[in-house]
């Protein structure tokens, strides 16, 4: 070297990038026991799952009629409401089970939402090219699992009834399939055949969930349409898949739409909104939830978690993806959650001209927090990418172990739902045990205790002649076969 000359010599620091790997590990593990603990305990909850309310209606007539026959109720029975025939059909695959089946599809349920989740963002993450491993994938999936039950505007007719958890919360666990399928760039006739049956079943459930899920496969369609316009590979292998998805869930639309017992419950609230009048009420039904939902500290709570893992638990050495791009992404995110929360108020609103009751509301809760979660994370991300000094990774890190408080606190709150959960189970399954043993001694008459439904946020159950919800003791007369004289608590 010449004299003068100045030489800087980097050098690889192999501690210093093994204890940053080594952090990074330990802190994934541990977030993804941490949300794992928060989901176990909402499957715990389920052992406490038990009949109520619509409940009735369809055992009894699985149990009188069977299962084809109840299902073929689309057509003529309007007493409850078969003419969601994904509902019966789900229901009627679950009853020979009875309580232990109602008692597996909590744990069940979850597994498949995270694992529906998690396949998703595979296909998204290639697709995208934003780096995230299957991990980073299970973690992000599990809080938004979690913060979706959490967050539930009604958690026990959301998740613990079984008519409403099929009606409004399972359809969230199949979108996800559908669209992993669509995103899945496999193009055999098996594939399409797949996508069309789970898109018919998804769209099956519910209005407002078939809304969104058309809602989405009508944008994906366009964009891959578009993208396929300019030979982009993922859009060539996936159009048709999403075509395919799109026309069986319109098809699913239509069967809800046209239904006997949907246009029953239509004339029952006179004549729908007017175009204009259901634009108007759609603009502030949906500003009032996301402006309610941006002022939720809970939310902005899971947000900024979300965020502290994009920056602690992403590298600098990962394949680099463009900055402004990746916000433009996070963005288009969370304006994509905004129209598909106007999708999941439109049935209400253009039928009842008002918001939907509180077990439906879980679906527009859902993808408010997808979106809070996504864009946390791709916020995180970036500016890991902006700045990635090892002061600031230590500091993520530490705040990261703080705002664990957050989820542990949640955790403490859903726990207390136990014994009161717990009570009602007791109480129903003493009797039902009355019941049987009424039955068994060729009883005519059985005197039952209806359980109070307050405890829970409402929940309807057995009524004597004169109230209003004796329809549902007739229900449950006909399944057990025996006359029932109930008894108000």
């Amino acid at each position: 070297m010449a004299r003068g000359e100045c030489q800087f010599i980097i050098r690889y620091n192999p501690v210093m990038f093994y204890e940053r790997e080594r952090t990074q590990k330990l802190t994934l593990y541990l977030s993804l026991a941490i949300f794992f603990i928060g989901l176990g305990i909402y499957a715990y909850l389920g052992i406490y799952f038990r009949y109520w309310a619509d409940d009735w209606c369809y055992n009894a007539d699985f149990k009188n009629l069977g299962f084809l026959e109840t299902l073929r109720g689309y057509a003529y029975n309007v007493t409850y409401t078969p003419s969601r025939y994904s509902v019966t059909i789900l229901a009627g695959l679950f009853y020979p089970l009875g309580v232990f089946g109602l008692q597996i599809l909590t744990p069940l349920s979850l597994l498949l939402w995270t694992w529906g989740l998690v396949r998703l963002f595979k296909n998204i993450s290639f697709i995208s090219g934003f780096p995230l491993s299957t991990l980073q994938a299970v973690l992000i999936s599990a809080m938004i699992v979690y913060f979706s039950i959490y967050l539930a505007p009604h958690l026990y007719q959301s998740m613990y009834w079984n008519t409403g958890f099929f009606t409004y919360t399972f359809p969230l666990i199949m979108i996800p399939w559908v669209l992993s399928l669509v995103t899945d760039q496999n193009t055999s006739t098996p594939k399409f055949i797949l996508v069309a049956l789970l898109s018919l079943l998804t769209g099956g459930f519910s209005e407002a969930s078939c809304a969104v899920l058309v809602s989405i496969l009508a944008l994906y369609s366009v964009i891959a349409f578009i993208g396929s316009r300019y030979q982009k590979p993922w859009a060539q292998k996936t159009f048709v898949s999403a075509l395919v998805a799109l026309i069986f869930a319109l098809i699913a639309m239509a069967l809800l739409v046209f239904s006997p017992t949907t246009q029953i419950r239509a004339e029952r609230y006179g004549e729908p909104a007017s175009l204009p009048e259901l634009v108007t009420l759609l603009f502030n039904f949906t500003r009032e939830f996301v402006t309610l939902s941006i002022k939720d500290y809970q939310q902005l709570l899971i947000s900024l978690l979300a965020g502290l893992f994009g920056f602690v638990l992403s590298s600098k050495g990962e394949r680099q993806i463009n900055i402004s791009k990746t916000l433009v992404l996070g963005f288009g995110i969370f304006a994509l959650a905004v129209l598909l929360v106007a999708a999941s108020l439109t049935p209400s609103a253009y039928v009842e001209r008002g918001l939907p009751i509180l077990r439906t509301q879980i679906i527009p809760r859902h993808i408010m927090v997808f979106a809070f979660v996504i864009f946390g994370w791709i916020a995180g991300y970036s500016l890991r990418n902006l700045h990635s000094s090892t002061w600031s990774q230590a500091a993520a890190t530490i705040a990261l172990l703080v705002a664990f408080a957050f989820p542990a606190l949640t955790m403490f709150t859903a726990s207390k739902n136990i014994p009161i959960y717990r009570e009602r189970a007791q109480l129903w399954d003493e009797r039902d045990a009355k019941i049987q043993s009424a039955i068994t001694n060729n009883a005519q008459r059985v005197e039952v205790l209806a359980i109070d439904g307050a405890p829970v946020g409402g929940i309807r159950d057995f009524d004597p002649p004169d109230k209003r919800g004796f329809w549902i003791s007739r229900c449950a007369m006909d399944y057990y076969g025996i006359k029932f004289q109930v008894k108000l608590p």
